[in-house]
């Protein structure tokens, strides 16, 4: 699975938090989603790449849950709001690469 950010309008960030403008809305990111984002740039990354950089930035889930899974369920939810595009037909069929 691939995918890049989506231009944004504006952008804001303190304490490990942002909040950026695409389109006419505004979003708020938490820590994780803000890192996320950061990891992901303006180019086309795996997930597998964005995963390694949240497993170095934060604990692993406290459910057990597989750090490829986590990102891979944000990275949904993120291109879900519009701020992720999908590069690759795997996420858009549910499956990780």
């Amino acid at each position: 699975m691939r995918v890049r950010r989506v231009p944004f309008l504006d952008e804001y960030a303190e304490g490990g938090e942002s909040a950026v403008l695409v389109g006419d809305r505004v979003f708020v990111l938490s820590e994780i989603a803000t890192t996320i984002l950061a990891a992901v740039g303006d180019e086309s990354v795996s997930v597998d790449a964005v995963a390694a950089v949240l497993g170095e930035a934060f604990e692993a889930p406290p459910d057990g849950t597989d750090i490829l899974a986590a990102t891979t369920s944000a990275m949904h939810e993120l291109a879900a709001r519009g701020l992720l595009e999908i590069t690759d037909s795997d996420l858009q069929q549910g499956t990780a690469k």
